[in-house]
């Protein structure tokens, strides 16, 4: 048997994904049910030694377990113990995805990152959503933009291009009324439009790029 693998997978696909991979729930029950297995056997070695123990001693307190034993055992508990990592590390990885999305979309969860979530994550994510909306409105700090400015910026404003169609015009701070219209381009205030960048209606455009 392949001791393992079911667990490392998991965490293969991970390291493959660009963001998340696909939930794969036939692979977290295999991981369990390995885990299930290693632990009945450990109980069958541990119980037919204290069989034995009992049957040939008047202590009833069972014997030592047999030194050639031992390797058998540990490598059950080793294996436990590497499969429960699996998927602590796994489960973790996809949590702290979750939440990291949550701030870059306001708590926008698009349809198609659903797919790759299980129910569970899905619920977790709007619980989180709502955790956090309610500590962004409340307190003496509610008044600010907690999506705003993930990372410090390095620039008041930015270069972006209209790639969604249907934005139509928006009120900034500093230029006014403009009309976001699918292809044109546009130097903008980055707080007027961080959040349109963050759901993809907007690109960012990089310094090599020119109007």
């Amino acid at each position: 048997m392949n001791y393992g693998q079911s667990g490392v997978d998991l965490l293969r696909e991970l390291k493959r994904s660009d963001w998340l991979p696909s939930y794969n729930e036939d692979s977290v029950r295999a991981t369990i049910q390995e885990i299930n297995l290693h632990t009945a056997e450990l109980h069958d070695i541990v119980r037919a030694n204290n069989r034995v123990g009992n049957d040939t001693s008047t202590g009833g307190g069972g014997a030592p377990v047999p030194i050639e034993m031992r390797p058998v055992m540990l490598l059950h508990e080793v294996s436990i113990k590497r499969n429960k990592r699996c998927l602590l590390a796994y489960h973790a990885h996809r949590i702290d995805k979750l939440r990291a999305l949550r701030w870059e979309t306001a708590g926008n969860l698009a349809t198609p990152m659903k797919f790759v979530l299980s129910e569970a994550e899905v619920d977790f994510f709007h619980e989180y959503d709502k955790l956090a909306s309610r500590h962004a409105i409340g307190g003496s700090m509610g008044g600010l933009d907690w999506n705003a400015d993930q990372n410090p910026p390095e620039e008041n404003f930015i270069q972006v291009r209209v790639v969604q169609a249907g934005l139509g015009k928006i009120e900034t701070e500093m230029c006014g009324v403009v009309e976001l219209e699918v292809g044109s381009m546009h130097y903008l205030p980055r707080s007027d439009v961080e959040h349109l960048v963050r759901q993809g209606a907007l690109v960012q455009l990089g310094g090599e790029e020119s109007f």
